[in-house]
């Protein structure tokens, strides 16, 4: 119920934003280092659970707000034309991976 809970509220949030054209998460009190713990963890999840159940898809949405806030804060994951086994977080470059904006009607 917790996860639901704070989902909603960050959709809330993000709704908002996206809207406005603004930053989705300009006063994240993240690290770097933690909101790739969090993508991570949330990838794990998104990746390996069952497509069919709430926590799967709340672990993907989060999975996206992380990706989100990373690049963000000017860091990618991945860059053009390497293989999802080669990509990485970096530090943003011309050729980086960026997560698009967050469309709350795809979630």
């Amino acid at each position: 119920m917790k996860i639901i809970a704070i989902l909603a509220l960050t959709i809330a949030c993000v709704s908002t934003a996206h809207a406005q054209g603004l930053k989705q998460f300009p006063n994240a009190s993240e690290t770097t280092p933690e909101l790739i713990d969090l993508y991570e963890d949330a990838n794990a999840v998104c990746r390996g659970a069952s497509g069919n159940d709430v926590t799967t898809w709340a672990n993907c949405a989060a999975r996206s707000v992380y990706g989100t806030a990373l690049n963000e804060q000017d860091w990618c994951f991945g860059k053009e034309d390497q293989a999802g086994a080669e990509m990485e977080w970096h530090e943003c470059e011309a050729s980086s991976l960026r997560f698009k904006p967050i469309d709350i009607n795809a979630l």
